[in-house]
C-alpha cells in the first residue's frame, strides 16, 4: 500500500498565522531553539526544517514553501541547501550559508539522472522507451541503432526497434524544467554574479525550447531582466536589444520600468523601441524625464505620418508642462514657438511669461536652435525651416499683445509682427489699425518709429479704408513708404492727402502711380493718375493770380521744374520771371528740395529722384534762351544746358551752333 501524501495542512503547524510571532519570540535575548539553526535572525528550528524538507520532497517549489511560511525565498533555499549538505551546528551557520550558495548552484546546474538519456547523459527532450524497457533519447538511440543492433545499456539483442514515447517521463522533464527554471528566477539576485549568469543562463536554455509560447515568453523576459541586472553597462547591450521588443510586444510596463535605471544611452535606446501609447503608460523616475523629451524630439522630425507627429508633438507639449524649473518652461515655450499650429494648445490660458519666452525665441533662429540642442540633444528640425518664425506663430504675438495696455510700448510691435507674419488675419489687422492711429495722432512719429507709417499705409489701403484725417496730417510719407504701395493704393493714398489739403503729396503720390501703371502697360490708367498732378498745377497757378506772394511763384516754378514731362502747361504763356525761377532750381538740388520742404512739407520725390535735372526740364531751359537778346550773355547758357540734358532735340542743337558761330564771330572782330 502506497504512503499517503501528507497535505500543506499537515506539514505546517496548526496555527501557521502564529508562527511570525513564534519565530520573534525564538529571537529574544535568552531563547536558545532546540535545535541548531541555519538562519538564526528568523530561529527556524529543527521540526520546522523536518517540515520545510517534507514539503519540498512533495514537490512544492521554493516559492510556495516561502509563501507557506511568510519568509523570503530565498530563506527557504539556504535552509534546504544546508540540510542536503549536512550542517547541523549553529557555529556552522554562515560558513553553512556559503557551502549552501555553491551546493545549491550545483544542484540547480544538474539534471537528475533518472531524467537523463543513458546515451547522452543529457536531458531528455523527447524520451522514448526502447523494447529493454529503458528510456531514451529518440535521437541518440535512433543513432545507436545506425550502427548497432543491441541495446546500449544492457548490450543485449533487441526483438524489435519499435520506440515507444514515453509521456511520463516527458512530463517529469517539463517539471523538472519549470522548476529548475523557477528556483533559478528566486535565487539569482543573491548568488554570486559569476554563478548568477551560469544559472540564468541554463534557465534561458530551458524557456528558449518553449518559444513561442507565451508563458515561456514571459519567464524568458525575467531571466534576461535578471541577466541585465547583473552584468556590467558594456556587456549587456546586447540582450537589452532581445528584452526590451519582447517587453513592448507583451507590453510588460513593470518591467520595461526597471530598465529605466540603465545607462542614458542604454535608456534611449529603450525609449526609441517604445510606441507613445506604451510609453506614456511608464512610470517614469524623475531623472530619466529630460530623456523622454530628448526622445520625443527626436521623433517629431523624423516622423513621416502627419497624425503620428502630431500625437508625439502633443504628447511632448503635455509632458513638458508637468514639470517645473526654468529649463524646462523653456523647453516648453520652444515647442509652442516651434509647433504651435500642430498643438492643440489653447494660448488663451497660458502663463505670459511663457508666451514672452515663446516671442523671444521666434526672434532669433539662432537662440532657439542653440536651445533646443542643449536641451532636446536635436533642433526639432528648426534649421530646416523655410520661415523663421513660422507664419502659425502670429498667433502668439497677437495673444501677446491682447494681454497688453493701450498705452504699452510693445503692443505696436506685438500687433506688427503678428500682422506681418499673417496679414490674412482680420481681428489683427483692425486691432493694428486701431493701435497705430490712436499712437500716430496722439504723439506723432518719432525717428524710431518712422517704419510704422509704411505698415499703417498698407493696413488701411489694402482694404480700402480711409485713413483718419488727424493721422493722415501728421505722415511724413516718405519715398521708401509709398514704394511699398501698388499702383491703386497709391490712388487711393493720393484721395485722401487731397481731402487732407496736402497737395504736393498728393502729386507725389500721384505720379508714382503713373508710373506703376505705365510700367505695368497701363497706360489710360496712367493718364488718369497725372490729372491730379494737372489739377495741382491749375491750383497753383489759380493762386499765383490771386495773390502777390512770391511764395506761390516759387510753387508753381518749382512744380514746372519737377514735373515738366507729366504737365500739359504751354511754356510760351509763362511768364519769364517764372521760368527764371525754374531754372535757378533745376541748376541745385538742394536749393530745390528746401523750398518744397518749407512750402509743401514734402520734398516732392526730388531727393530721390535718379537725375536732377530731369531730362524733360531741357524744354524749360531751351524756351527762356529763346526769349533772350541774340546778343544776351545767357543765351548761349540756356541753349547748352537745354542740349545737354536732351541731345536728340533737333531745334535745340541748331540755335546752340548758330548762336555759338554768332559768338566766335563777334569775339573776333573784338580782337
Amino acid at each position: 500500500m502506497e504512503e499517503e501524501t501528507p497535505s500543506v495542512e499537515d506539514l505546517v503547524d496548526p496555527m501557521p498565522l502564529d508562527r511570525p510571532a513564534k519565530m520573534r519570540r525564538m529571537e529574544e535575548p535568552g531563547c536558545e531553539p532546540s535545535a541548531p539553526s541555519t538562519s538564526p535572525e528568523k530561529g527556524i528550528s529543527r521540526a520546522d526544517f523536518e517540515k520545510i524538507l517534507r514539503m519540498s520532497q512533495t514537490g512544492m517549489s521554493v516559492d510556495a514553501i516561502a509563501h507557506v511560511w511568510n519568509v523570503e525565498t530565498v530563506e527557504i533555499v539556504k535552509t534546504l541547501e544546508l540540510m542536503r549538505s549536512g550542517k547541523d551546528s549553529q557555529s556552522d551557520a554562515q560558513a553553512g550559508s556559503e557551502h549552501g550558495w555553491t551546493s545549491l548552484v550545483k544542484r540547480l546546474m544538474e539534471d537528475p539522472p533518472d531524467l537523463c538519456c543513458p546515451i547522452s547523459q543529457e536531458l531528455m527532450e523527447d524520451p522514448v522507451v526502447a523494447a529493454d524497457g529503458i528510456t531514451y533519447e529518440r535521437r541518440c538511440i535512433a543513432e545507436w541503432f545506425y550502427f548497432n543492433s543491441g541495446s546500449p545499456t544492457t548490450r543485449e539483442p533487441l526483438l524489435t526497434r519499435v520506440l515507444n514515447p514515453s509521456q511520463h517521463v516527458k512530463s517529469a522533464v517539463i517539471a523538472h524544467k519549470e522548476k529548475t527554471v523557477q528556483e533559478i528566477l528566486s535565487v539569482a539576485s543573491q548568488v554570486p554574479i559569476d554563478d548568477a549568469l551560469k544559472l540564468l543562463s541554463r534557465g534561458e536554455q530551458f524557456v528558449r525550447a518553449a518559444l513561442p509560447d507565451a508563458s515561456a515568453k514571459r519567464k524568458l523576459s525575467s531571466l534576461l531582466l535578471l541577466r541585465v541586472k547583473r552584468m556590467q553597462p558594456g556587456e549587456r547591450r546586447a540582450i537589452v536589444e532581445e528584452l526590451v521588443p519582447m517587453l513592448v510586444e507583451v507590453a510588460d510596463n513593470s518591467k520595461l520600468e526597471e530598465l529605466l535605471d540603465l545607462d542614458e544611452q542604454e535608456v534611449l535606446w529603450l525609449l526609441s523601441q517604445v510606441n507613445l501609447d506604451l510609453m506614456r503608460s511608464l512610470r517614469i523616475p524623475e531623472p530619466r524625464k529630460i530623456l523622454v523629451s530628448k526622445e520625443l524630439a527626436r521623433r517629431i522630425p523624423s516622423s513621416t505620418v502627419a497624425d503620428e507627429q502630431g500625437d508625439c508633438l502633443n504628447y511632448l507639449w503635455d509632458f513638458l508642462r508637468e514639470h517645473e524649473g526654468e529649463s524646462w518652461a523653456k523647453a516648453t515655450s520652444l515647442v509652442l514657438a516651434t509647433f504651435h499650429s500642430r498643438l492643440t494648445a489653447q494660448l488663451e490660458v497660458l502663463d505670459t511669461k511663457l508666451l514672452r519666452q515663446a516671442c523671444d525665441y521666434l526672434k532669433s533662429r539662432d537662440s532657439a536652435t542653440s536651445f533646443a540642442v542643449d536641451f532636446f540633444s536635436s533642433d526639432l528640425g528648426i534649421s530646416t525651416l523655410e520661415h523663421w518664425p513660422p507664419k502659425s506663430s502670429s498667433s502668439i504675438f497677437a495673444e501677446l499683445a491682447s494681454r497688453l495696455d493701450e498705452k504699452h510700448e510693445e503692443k505696436v510691435d506685438f500687433l506688427a509682427k503678428a500682422y506681418e507674419l499673417d496679414d490674412s488675419d482680420e481681428d489683427v489687422r483692425c486691432a493694428l489699425a486701431k493701435q497705430l492711429s490712436q499712437q500716430i495722432s496722439q504723439q506723432g512719429l518719432s525717428d524710431e518709429g518712422k517704419h510704422l507709417e509704411g505698415l499703417l499705409l498698407k493696413v488701411f489701403l489694402e482694404k480700402k479704408e480711409e485713413i483718419p484725417a488727424e493721422v493722415i496730417r501728421k505722415l511724413s510719407l516718405q519715398g521708401s513708404d509709398l514704394k511699398a504701395l501698388s499702383a491703386d493704393e497709391l490712388m487711393l493714398l493720393t484721395e485722401m492727402l487731397k481731402k487732407a489739403d496736402r497737395r504736393a503729396d498728393g502729386a507725389r503720390a500721384a505720379v508714382a502711380a503713373a508710373e506703376l501703371f505705365t510700367a505695368n502697360g497701363k497706360e489710360e490708367q496712367s493718364q488718369e493718375a497725372l490729372a491730379y498732378l494737372w489739377d495741382l498745377w491749375d491750383w497753383l497757378c489759380q493762386n499765383l493770380k490771386e495773390g502777390e506772394d512770391s511764395s506761390w511763384a516759387k510753387a508753381t516754378s518749382l512744380v514746372l521744374a519737377t514735373f515738366r514731362s507729366r504737365l500739359t502747361a504751354q511754356l510760351e504763356v509763362l511768364d519769364t520771371k517764372l521760368l527764371r525761377q525754374a531754372c535757378d532750381y533745376l541748376k541745385s538740388r538742394d536749393s530745390a528740395t528746401s523750398f518744397a520742404v518749407d512750402f509743401f512739407s514734402s520734398d516732392l520725390g526730388i531727393s530721390t529722384l535718379e537725375h536732377w535735372p530731369p531730362k524733360s526740364s531741357s524744354s524749360i531751359f531751351a524756351e527762356l534762351a529763346s526769349r533772350l537778346d541774340e546778343k544776351h550773355e545767357e543765351k548761349v547758357d540756356f541753349l547748352a544746358k537745354a542740349y545737354e540734358l536732351d541731345d536728340s532735340d533737333e531745334d535745340v542743337r541748331r540755335a546752340l551752333v548758330k548762336q555759338l558761330n554768332q559768338h566766335m564771330l563777334r569775339q573776333s572782330i573784338d580782337d
